[in-house]
């Protein structure tokens, strides 16, 4: 048995809340990841659990395409676990969003792999894959994360949108 364990670790100008929401959108999989996953399905979803399936192109090799059936949990206020198999390889992914500043955060994200058998054979490509994933995820998220913060401080609502009046659309 072998175990892969990587973290990373970033800063990004808006609040835990705000990347918390993208985390939990799993809709925006379908549009803002559409380069990696090819399906992305809901089977279950509640305020704390999701259970779905996705079909995804593996980071610079776009021939080759993985299913994963993948639980993503909120642990706690600020933590969200995700259980899944990539190639039939158990893994765990921690995120942890800390607010350290009006609009600012750190982000926490941690990726567990458990290799056995002639799985270990993979250790070396999941290792050199995981920063690439996260990195481009990152990316693509981020322009998102960045607009939803700006909107938030204009008084933006949920499913009401921005207030009406100019003068209202100030930042909190």
């Amino acid at each position: 048995m072998k175990i892969l364990d990587v973290t990373f670790k970033r800063k990004v100008n808006c609040s835990a809340n705000v990347c918390k929401w993208n985390h939990w959108d799993h809709d925006h999989i379908n549009y803002i990841h559409k380069g990696i996953y090819k399906e992305a399905e809901i089977f279950y979803e509640d305020d704390r659990v999701v259970l779905f399936f996705h079909k995804m192109r593996i980071p610079m090799i776009p021939f080759l395409t993985v299913n994963t059936l993948d639980m993503t949990a909120l642990k706690d206020k600020n933590t969200v676990v995700t259980y899944g198999f990539q190639l039939g390889i158990p893994s765990l992914s921690t995120a942890k969003y800390k607010d350290i500043a009006k609009d600012k955060c750190l982000v926490e994200v941690n990726y567990k792999f458990k290799f056995t058998g002639l799985q270990i054979l993979l250790y070396p490509l999941i290792k050199f894959l995981i920063p690439k994933w996260n990195k481009r995820t990152w990316l693509e998220d981020l322009p998102i994360k960045l607009r939803r913060q700006k909107l938030k401080r204009m008084n933006f609502k949920d499913f009401k949108g921005l207030p009406k009046k100019k003068k209202d659309r100030k930042f909190s």
